[in-house]
């Protein structure tokens, strides 16, 4: 399976998981009724009663006797029937063990409060320079959505209650998932400055009037940045060399006086 194929699977309703097993388990049901009512000429109680005791596996006897091809028939809805229920039976507890139901809500209520978000930020890299980021917003309490690769990224944020899309940055449909069309600005604070580029290119063209913030982990960087669209283009690696530079040459200053 694909990695959106993966994605799609988790982001689906639990419940909905449950279809297929439910409709193999109808087919069987429906088939087993057809040959006991036609095949074997019961009445349809008889025939019912017959499916809920060999798919309850509850051991009792047959109400009449089978025909060889009635024999046929009970062993494909022993086989079939039985194990599709098991099968569901134990999706069922497993999603009820594993909170699957109340983590789809969960991302439910999240989606619901990214797409009423307005005016708000997106901070795309949830690494270093994306949790200072995030930090500062938080002390400003100023709204913003996280969009990170990684998925450890969603186990740290989701206690915090702060909005987050677990996928590729440079991927339209994330940056619309995070409403970009009716946010404030961009953050494009990844590791890489080939992902900040082209995640600057797309969010100009998908939000002309965006204000973009860039990192740039090289200084050869920077213009490639601000031609992809960024207004304001950071190296913090010349930042923080600038900042040290001048604490020493404030202090060697202030020891000559």
């Amino acid at each position: 399976m694909t990695a959106d194929g993966v994605r799609f699977w988790r982001t689906l309703n639990p419940l909905k998981r449950l279809i297929p097993p439910g409709i193999i388990l109808v087919i069987i049901v429906t088939i087993g009724l057809l040959g006991y009512t036609q095949v074997e000429r019961w009445s349809l109680l008889d025939s019912v009663y017959m499916l809920v005791i060999t798919l309850s596996t509850v051991g009792y006897r047959e109400v009449h006797e089978l025909s060889p091809l009635g024999k046929v028939l009970t062993m494909f809805v022993i086989l079939g029937g039985v194990s599709t229920a098991i099968y569901a039976a134990g999706s069922a507890v497993e999603m009820i063990v594993e909170g699957e139901l109340l983590g789809y809500r969960g991302r439910k209520r999240m989606e619901k409060k990214i797409r009423e978000m307005k005016d708000h930020y997106i901070i795309c890299g949830f690494g270093r320079v994306g949790l200072q980021v995030s930090a500062e917003f938080e002390k400003a309490k100023i709204p913003y959505v996280v969009i990170d690769s990684k998925r450890e990224t969603a186990a740290e944020l989701e206690p915090k209650g702060i909005p987050y899309i677990i996928g590729d940055i440079t991927q339209d449909s994330n940056l619309e998932e995070a409403g970009i069309k009716s946010a404030k600005g961009l953050i494009a604070s990844a590791d890489s400055d080939t992902a900040n580029v082209y995640v600057t290119l797309s969010a100009r063209v998908l939000n002309p009037h965006l204000f973009i913030v860039a990192r740039a982990g090289n200084l050869d960087s920077e213009e490639k940045l601000k031609k992809a669209g960024a207004n304001k283009v950071i190296s913090p690696y010349f930042t923080a060399g600038l900042h040290m530079a001048e604490t020493v040459i404030k202090h060697k200053a202030e020891s000559k006086e």
